[in-house]
């Protein structure tokens, strides 16, 4: 999994093949990664639960050689988890018959979480993520000697713009702007010449992307040995 681990925002992104082992590679992944933000254990119990139920609805919706995406954010003290795969058949939450042995991960992803929905990117497929709470805790930086660098002050009085600036408040606009944001994103989508074997044994392999991804971030690690890799809007993207 590659990310953005500082400590105002972090960010992670991995990719599976869309099969059954999926799951537990996307819970090994979440546990891995909010332990080493130093998200409580709370968080991290519900992170793993919201991040297994998303995977395992992408899986049932994706073909067998598709790929699924999966990025954790954690910032202001909420964690995002975001599962994207290539169907587009929109999620429903609905009640099954009592005798019904699958159809209750939204159920639960909706019990637990602040709030969740799904958006469409540019590229094609959803995204349908998810928030809840998460504390961090406070992690002790090591002093450098290195100089900070400095700004020269500008003097004299400001320029007055030639046009006075509007705020738009409307939560409606808002969340608008943030849903197109967000459909520009193109994380889900693997590297680019990254392989990985599909449901049967067949290869996968990455679409080469017309612009780089918006998460690479300088100094990420790289993907674990456990990682596979080397998510209209119903109420809006996070």
């Amino acid at each position: 999994m590659t990310g953005d681990a500082s400590p105002v925002f972090r960010g992670a992104v991995a990719h599976f093949p869309a099969a059954v082992n999926a799951v537990p590679q996307a819970r090994a992944t979440t546990i891995r990664t909010l332990t080493g933000w130093a998200v409580g254990s709370d968080a991290v119990e519900l992170g793993e639960l919201v991040a297994c139920e998303l995977t395992s609805n992408a899986v049932k919706a994706s073909r067998p050689d598709d790929v699924v995406g999966l990025r954790l954010t954690v910032c202001d003290a909420v964690l995002t988890v975001e599962v994207w795969d290539a169907s587009t058949a929109l999620p429903i939450l609905s009640t099954p018959a009592q005798d019904q042995e699958g159809g209750r991960g939204l159920i639960l992803v909706d019990a637990v979480c602040l709030r969740w929905a799904w958006y469409l990117p540019l590229t094609g497929g959803k995204v349908t993520w998810a928030q809840l709470p998460a504390a961090t805790r406070p992690i002790m930086c090591t002093a450098s000697a290195a100089p900070l660098p400095t700004r020269v002050p500008v003097t004299g009085p400001a320029p007055s713009p030639a046009i006075p600036p509007t705020f738009e408040t409307d939560p409606t606009v808002l969340q608008r702007v943030i849903d197109r944001l967000r459909g520009l994103d193109d994380w889900h989508r693997p590297p680019p010449g990254g392989v990985m074997r599909g449901q049967y044994g067949r290869v996968c392999r990455g679409s080469p992307r017309p612009y780089p991804q918006l998460t690479a971030t300088a100094g990420i690690a790289p993907a674990a040995e456990t990682d596979c890799a080397p998510v209209a809007c119903a109420d809006g993207a996070p």
